[in-house]
């Protein structure tokens, strides 16, 4: 795969710690990765840049996931999305599913389940997790 070619995502977290552990081990995998922590710092992203994929957090501070979505819709309507949370209701997540997200991981993830999630849909190869297994987005 080209440079060219390399899947872009952009992940949305208010918490820097975890936002930027999430873009290191997608970098580690190969995949080229942008963040944001606030809404408007997504939606600056959004429309400046192409993305392939957006994982978002569902509170982020001056928005929600929720928003995160339809931004990312109108954007990159091919683009799939990815919201999760610590401490997201039943609603919440119904309401996720229903504005087109294509999966929901509550917080804690592990790993493997962020690395399968996002290789079936970017359909790319399952990557190899850091050799070191010391990198984990879960909190």
């Amino acid at each position: 795969m080209s440079r060219k070619d390399t899947p872009r995502i952009l992940v949305v977290e208010d918490d820097s710690m975890f936002r930027e552990t999430v873009r290191e081990v997608l970098r580690d995998l190969g995949y080229k990765v942008r963040g944001a922590r606030s809404l408007s710092k997504a939606t600056k992203r959004l429309t400046r840049h192409s993305f392939d994929l957006v994982l978002s957090d569902i509170d982020i501070g001056d928005g929600t996931g929720l928003d995160v979505v339809q931004i990312a819709r109108k954007a990159h309507p091919d683009a799939p999305i990815v919201l999760m949370s610590a401490n997201a209701d039943v609603e919440v997540i119904q309401q996720a599913m229903e504005s087109g997200v294509a999966r929901f991981l509550p917080k804690p993830f592990g790993l493997a389940e962020l690395m399968s999630t996002i290789s079936e849909l970017l359909d790319t190869p399952n990557a190899e997790p850091p050799s070191d297994g010391s990198k984990s987005p879960a909190r």
